[in-house]
């Protein structure tokens, strides 16, 4: 069974303290063939859920990317609070949106946006804002200006202030600043390259390599907490989604061989390069499977087409790890792009529910 554990043995261990379980939901799920909407998400047992639907203007407005947020969206995802206690946080800017727009605001239109922020906050009854830059199409320093001002606007208001962060590249962020200003960093290790790059690579290597290969989850993690990044403040962010690509030549399928771009779009999702968990799992039979112990990856190849994507296996080191670092915890994105379905034979929402086990309470 491909998404079989092996350290089964690990999932009995008992946690002292509840850690953050952040879950994402896009709201572009809800107008997919198969659709997951936020009463679909409700049985999952996160501590916070973030909303993916909402962008910027370059004059510092909110702009909400679709009809379905302000007709059902905001309002089914309120009903999560209803049944459990749980924090609510919108998203911005989506990668739907692009970074851009944030980038101006940010540079001059920042009160504009705090302003807007605040306001969109309370009249949504969002528990708090996480701001995404996970682009590198920014200044640090004014970045590091408007965490600042937005935190104090919304300890006005008692609302809370996270922030989404690429593993790539921590020389473009003020470690120090964030970690002093937000409540929470998310940080998104995985796609450390391109899906259009012209090699296959690993989704998220836990470890790197080679000497020369530094680019990993635990290289990334070192040199955020050496930068001043608060381990209690840090979650890992694991992705619930598979990079697809198209191999160059059948005969040579290893980490780092050519591709000639992105795989075929996913029968539900239709993004190329990506694949959801239960698109995956429908599909998986077909496929035959390598793993490598020391960077923690496994990857899925057949003919032409190869796929990076976590088993349970990967997830449960990962997972391990993060206490090992006593990290805040972790947070899974998307819950929209998980095994909604139990495609894969071992319950809906897996890798939060591997989560729950880890990170949740008894």
């Amino acid at each position: 069974m491909w998404c079989s554990v092996v350290f089964l043995v690990l999932i009995s261990i008992t946690i002292g303290a509840t850690k953050n379980i952040v879950c994402y939901y896009d709201s572009r799920a809800a107008n997919y063939v198969s659709a997951t909407f936020p009463k679909n998400i409700s049985s999952t047992s996160c501590t916070h859920y973030v909303y993916d639907g909402v962008g910027v203007t370059a004059q510092g407005d909110i702009r909400i990317l679709s009809n379905y947020d302000t007709a059902s969206g905001f309002d089914e995802f309120q009903n999560i609070r209803r049944t459990k206690n749980v924090k609510l946080y919108v998203l911005l800017s989506s990668d739907r949106d692009g970074g851009k727009n944030l980038t101006n605001a940010i540079a001059g239109r920042s009160e504009k946006l705090v302003n807007s922020v605040a306001i969109f906050l309370e009249q949504y009854n969002f528990d708090g804002v996480e701001i995404d830059r996970r682009n590198i199409d920014f200044d640090k320093s004014a970045l590091a200006r408007f965490v600042n001002r937005l935190r104090s606007r919304l300890y006005m208001i008692n609302k809370q202030l996270s922030v989404s962060v690429s593993a790539q590249f921590a020389d473009a962020y003020d470690i120090t600043s964030l970690s002093l200003y937000a409540d929470m960093i998310n940080l998104h290790a995985y796609n450390f390259t391109t899906n259009t790059a012209n090699t296959v690579a690993n989704l998220a290597p836990l470890f790197s390599s080679t000497p020369n290969n530094v680019i990993s989850v635990n290289s990334t993690v070192t040199s955020w907490l050496a930068a001043g990044a608060r381990r209690n403040k840090v979650n890992l962010v694991v992705a619930t989604f598979g990079r697809t690509y198209v191999l160059a030549s059948e005969d040579q399928r290893a980490v780092g061989a050519r591709s000639t771009g992105p795989g075929e779009a996913g029968f539900n999702t239709k993004r190329p390069g990506l694949i959801a968990r239960y698109e995956f799992c429908n599909i998986a039979g077909e496929y035959n499977s390598a793993s490598d112990s020391v960077t923690a990856t496994t990857y899925y190849f057949k003919g032409k087409s190869w796929i990076g994507i976590e088993t349970e296996d990967t997830l449960v080191q990962k997972f391990t790890y993060v206490l090992d670092s006593s990290l805040g915890g972790v947070a899974i994105f998307t819950l929209d792009l998980d095994d909604t379905s139990n495609a894969c034979g071992n319950g809906a929402y897996r890798v939060s529910d591997l989560a729950y086990q880890y990170f949740g309470s008894e």
